[in-house]
């Protein structure tokens, strides 16, 4: 991604607020409010809406940078090796969190090896 211009740092603080308030709503919210309850319960239609936005951010972030690399597989496999790292962690170790670590380590490790 860019890094020169107004629209990255836009993107960058859209992605901080967004984050920010889907973190920090239920504890804004009173435990008898409605709508803690409802984005609570379970099979709630709003309850895949923090990973969706968190997989939309991703996405926006992402792709135009797959896009600018073309058919430069150097380019590429950082971000295809984070992946990879990151499906077979989520599989071995069945933490979210920690799978998303070491993706991102493997990514920062092949981009550092691909530059």
């Amino acid at each position: 991604m860019n890094a020169d211009g107004l629209g990255f740092w836009g993107a960058v603080i859209a992605m901080a607020v967004i984050t920010y308030l889907t973190r920090a709503l239920p504890f804004m919210l009173s435990e008898r409010s409605r709508l803690l309850r409802h984005l609570s319960r379970e099979g709630s239609a709003l309850a895949a809406l923090g990973p969706s936005l968190l997989a939309g951010i991703a996405a926006a972030v992402i792709v135009p940078d797959l896009l600018d690399a073309g058919e430069q597989a150097a380019r590429i496999a950082p971000y295809v090796g984070g992946l990879v790292v990151t499906g077979v962690a989520a599989r071995l170790v069945s933490n979210t969190g920690v799978a998303v670590l070491l993706g991102m380590g493997g990514y920062g490790i092949l981009l550092a090896l691909a530059a």
